[in-house]
C-alpha cells in the first residue's frame, strides 16, 4: 500500500492538501493583481480596463509557471509586484498627460508597450545580474535607502488607490477634489475597508484573515446596494462596479496595427523611471529570496532566483505583464506547513488561468471600491512599517533618511528619490567611518619588543628609551576620512612634550585590507613629517599592492626617513638594533658576548674558566642548522658571537620566526630540563662562535660542583622570568 501511495519522495496522500492550498492561495492574489491592472488602466484608460486586466492576468500566467518550474526552491509562489506596479502607474499617468489631445488608442498602446518595455528591461537586467554572479553587491544597498523606496512606493500606491477610488489621481495641485461630495462617498468606504485589512493583517496573523474580510466587504456592499433598490446595471454605470468587461474571455491579442500609433519619445522620457523599476525589483526580490531561506530553513541560490526571474519577466512582459518576482508572503504559507512542492504556485497559477479564460462576468462583479481599497491597503502597510516601526527600530539619521527620501518621491519622482537616498547615505557612511579608529593598537618599545633575545643590559636599555619607538598597529580599509585622523594622531604625539622625543614610527599594516589611492597623500605627508623632525617612519607587513601605491608616489627606502620591513617582528627589531647603537656604541655591543654575561653570573674568573671547561666550543657557519625539530634533547647552547634564528615550519619551505637571539643568550634550555623532544629548528642567522653543553657535561657539572650548576641555573630561571614578564606586559598594553 505504502508503495501505491509514494514515489520518491513525495507522498501523493497530500495532493489533495497540497492543491487545494495553492487554489486559495492562488485565489487570495488575484484581486491584488486586478487591482495593479486597474491602477495603471485607470482615469483615461477606463475603457481599456478589461483588456488591460486581461494582458496583466495572462502575463502574470506566464510568470508564475515559470517561477514555480525553474526557482531553486520547490513550492515558490511568483507574480506582479506592488512596488513595480505604484510606478507603472505613476509612469502611466505622465504618459497620459502628456497625450492628452491624442486618441485613446494611442493612450492605450503607449501605456501598455511602456508596461511590456519595462518588464522585459527588467527581466533582462535580473538575467545579467544572475548569469554574472553579481547578486550580492546588490545588498550594498543602504538599509535606510531601501526603506525609503518602500515608503515612497507605499505612497504611489495609496494615491494610486484614490485614483481608483475616485477616477482621477489627486495630486498636491488638486488636492480639492478628495472633499467634493461625490468623491468623499467613494472612498471614505474604501479606505475604510483599506484601514480594516491593515489593522486585521497586523493583530491577526492567519493567511484567511485577508479573505475573510474581502468576503465581508462584498457582502456589505450588496446588501446595502439591495436595500437601497440599485441594480447592477445602476451600479456599473454609477461607477461602483469594475467594467464592463468583453464576453468570453478577459486576454485579447493586442491589434498590430496599434504599434503604429506609439509615440516613443514618451516611452524614452520614462527611462529614469523604468530604471527604477528594475533596481527597486531586484533589491526586493533579493530581500524576499534572503527571507524565504531562513523561512524554509534551504539553502537558496540567489543567482539562479535572478535568472528564473529575468526568464519569467522576459516572457511575462513580452505577454503584457507588469514586472514580477517571487512572493514573500504568499510563499512562506506552504513553507511554513513544512510543504516544499511546485504543485503549489502551479496550482495558485491555474486560478490565475481559468479566470482568465472564463471570469470576464465575475470579474465584472467586483466592486470598484476593494481594488482602491486593497491598493490603499498595501501602500499604508508600507508607510505603517517605515513611518511607524521604523521610528522604535532605526538610529534617528537612517530615519530622518527615509523621510527624506519619501518626501523626494512624493515630490520629484522615484528615481530622484532614490538616487538622494544613495548619495546621501554615502556621505552618511564616509562620515561615520571616518569616525572609526584605524589604530587597532597603540604600543611602545617599552611594552612591546621584538623576538630578538637580546642579553639583560640591551633589554633594559630598550625598556629604558622603549618611549622613543611609537608602534601603530593599523586595521580596515583606510581612506582619505581615516587617514586623515592617522595624521593627525602622529603630529599629537609629536608635539606631547610630556613623553620622550619620538625617534621610530612603525605603522603596521598586518590588518589593512586596503588603502585608497587619496589616502596614499596622507603617508606622503608623514614622511613629510618625519624629516621635518628627524623620525624614521618604519612600514610594516605591507602587501604589495599597497606597496605599489605607495612607490608610485616614491614613497620608498631611497628616502632617508623610510624603512619598510616584513612583519612587526622585523621591523621592532630594525628600530632596537639601531637604537642601540646610537645610544650604547661599542659599549653595548661588547656586553653582547658570552664571557660578559659570565662575568655577571659567576663572581670569579675561576669560576668562569672552570664552568667553560664543560663546554664545547663550535664555529658556525651562516644557514648551519644547530637544532632541528624533532632531534632529541642532548644539549643546550650558548652563544658568543653568532647570531641564531629559532624558527617554525607552517608549510613546505614556510616559515615564521619565534626568536633570534645573539651574544650573550643561550637557547636550547627548554628540551633540556623538560627531556622532551626539540619543539622548533635553530639555524644560525649569522656565522660566528657557540658553546655547548652536552646533556652528559650538564650531569656531571651537577655532580662534580653543584655551585656552578647552581649559578647557572639561577642564569635561566632569570632569563625564563624575563621572558615571561615581558610576554605578559606585551599582553597588557595589547588588551588596555
Amino acid at each position: 500500500m505504502a508503495r501505491i501511495k509514494t514515489l520518491g519522495n513525495f507522498d501523493f496522500r497530500r495532493i489533495l492538501p497540497t492543491i487545494s492550498l495553492g487554489i486559495v492561495i492562488g485565489a487570495i492574489d488575484l484581486p491584488a493583481i486586478i487591482s495593479f491592472a486597474v491602477l495603471i488602466y485607470s482615469g483615461d484608460l477606463d475603457q481599456f480596463a478589461g483588456m488591460g486586466i486581461g494582458l496583466i492576468l495572462f502575463g502574470s500566467l506566464i510568470i508564475q509557471i515559470i517561477i514555480a518550474l525553474t526557482s531553486s526552491i520547490p513550492g515558490v509562489i511568483g507574480g506582479p509586484q506592488d512596488s513595480p506596479a505604484a510606478i507603472l502607474g505613476l509612469m502611466g499617468m505622465a504618459i497620459l498627460a502628456q497625450l492628452s489631445d491624442a486618441s485613446p488608442e494611442t493612450k492605450f498602446i503607449t501605456v501598455t508597450v511602456t508596461v511590456m518595455l519595462t518588464s522585459v528591461l527588467s527581466g533582462i537586467f535580473f538575467l545579467l545580474i544572475g548569469g554574472f554572479k553579481l547578486g550580492r553587491f546588490v545588498r550594498f544597498i543602504p538599509y535606510p535607502v531601501v526603506g525609503g523606496f518602500i515608503a515612497g512606493t507605499g505612497f504611489l500606491l495609496v494615491q494610486g488607490g484614490f485614483g481608483v477610488m475616485i477616477g482621477t489621481t489627486p495630486t498636491i495641485n488638486n488636492l480639492g477634489i478628495l472633499f467634493t461630495a461625490e468623491s468623499l462617498i467613494r472612498w471614505i468606504p474604501s479606505v475604510i475597508f483599506g484601514v480594516a485589512l491593515v489593522i486585521g493583517s497586523r493583530r491577526f496573523q492567519h493567511f484567511l484573515t485577508i479573505p475573510i474580510l474581502l468576503t465581508a466587504t462584498a457582502i456589505i456592499f450588496y446588501s446595502i446596494a439591495l436595500l437601497n433598490g440599485q441594480s447592477l446595471a445602476e451600479l456599473r454605470a454609477g461607477g461602483w462596479l469594475l467594467g464592463p468587461f468583453p464576453e468570453g474571455s478577459l486576454w485579447r491579442p493586442l491589434d498590430l496595427s496599434l504599434f503604429s500609433l506609439i509615440d516613443w519619445s514618451l516611452i524614452a522620457r520614462q527611462a529614469s523611471n523604468i530604471a527604477a523599476v528594475a533596481l527597486i525589483s531586484i533589491v526586493a526580490l533579493l530581500l524576499n529570496s534572503n527571507a524565504l531561506e531562513l523561512i524554509a530553513n534551504r539553502d537558496i541560490d540567489l543567482n539562479r532566483e535572478l535568472i528564473a526571474a529575468g526568464l519569467a519577466n522576459v516572457a511575462g512582459g513580452v505577454a503584457g505583464s507588469s514586472v514580477g518576482y517571487p512572493y514573500l508572503g504568499f510563499s512562506s504559507i506552504p513553507f511554513r506547513m513544512n510543504i516544499h512542492s511546485r504543485l503549489v504556485p502551479l496550482s495558485a497559477a491555474a486560478v490565475t488561468g481559468f479566470i482568465l479564460l472564463f471570469g470576464a462576468s465575475a470579474l465584472s462583479l467586483v466592486p470598484t471600491l476593494i481594488a482602491g481599497g486593497i491598493l490603499f491597503f498595501l501602500g499604508i502597510s508600507f508607510l505603517m512599517e517605515w513611518l511607524y516601526d521604523a521610528w522604535f527600530q532605526l538610529p534617528r539619521v537612517d530615519y530622518a533618511l527615509v523621510l527624506l527620501i519619501l518626501a523626494v518621491v512624493a515630490t520629484l519622482g522615484f528615481l530622484q528619490g532614490v538616487g538622494t537616498g544613495i548619495v546621501i547615505a554615502i556621505l552618511l557612511f564616509v562620515v561615520n567611518y571616518s569616525r572609526i579608529d584605524i589604530v587597532k593598537d597603540a604600543l611602545t618599545g617599552s611594552s612591546y619588543q621584538s623576538n630578538t633575545e637580546r642579553p639583560l643590559e640591551h633589554r633594559q636599555l630598550i625598556r629604558r628609551l622603549g618611549e622613543r619607538i611609537q608602534i601603530l598597529r593599523l586595521q580596515g580599509f583606510v581612506f582619505f576620512g581615516t587617514s586623515q585622523g592617522l595624521v593627525q594622531r602622529v603630529r599629537d604625539r609629536i608635539q606631547d612634550a610630556n613623553r620622550e622625543t619620538m625617534r621610530y614610527l612603525i605603522l603596521d599594516f598586518q590588518h589593512v585590507t586596503a588603502l585608497d589611492s587619496s589616502a596614499v597623500f596622507s603617508f606622503v605627508r608623514l614622511n613629510q613629517l618625519a624629516e621635518a623632525n628627524r623620525f624614521y617612519l618604519v612600514l610594516t607587513d605591507v602587501n604589495k599592492t599597497i606597496k605599489d601605491k605607495l612607490f608610485r608616489t616614491g614613497l620608498t627606502e631611497q628616502e632617508e626617513w623610510i624603512r619598510f620591513a616584513d612583519n612587526l617582528d622585523y621591523g621592532m627589531e630594525w628600530c632596537e638594533s639601531k637604537m642601540l647603537l646610537e645610544e650604547g656604541g661599542s659599549t653595548i655591543i661588547r656586553a653582547g658576548s658570552l664571557r660578559a654575561q659570565l662575568k655577571n653570573l659567576f663572581p670569579s674568573q675561576e669560576e668562569i674558566e672552570r664552568f667553560l671547561a664543560y663546554l664545547e666550543k663550535l664555529e658556525v657557519l651562516e644557514y648551519h642548522t644547530v637544532i632541528r625539530k624533532g632531534d632529541p634533547p642532548d644539549s643546550m647552547y650558548f652563544i658568543d658571537s653568532a647570531e641564531l634564528t629559532t624558527r617554525l615550519e607552517i608549510s613546505k619551505d614556510k616559515f615564521i620566526r619565534l626568536r633570534t637571539q645573539s651574544g650573550g643568550t643561550m637557547v636550547g634550555e627548554m628540551s633540556l630540563f623538560l627531556k622532551q623532544p626539540r619543539s622548533a629548528t635553530v639555524v644560525a642567522s649569522k656565522p660566528g662562535l657557540l658553546y655547548r653543553l652536552s646533556l652528559e657535561n650538564y650531569n656531571k657539572m651537577m655532580q662534580e660542583d653543584p655551585d656552578l650548576a647552581f649559578h647557572l641555573h639561577q642564569w635561566i630561571g632569570r632569563v625564563l622570568s624575563v621572558r615571561l614578564a615581558e610576554n605578559n606586559h606585551t599582553l597588557e598594553a595589547l588588551l588596555s
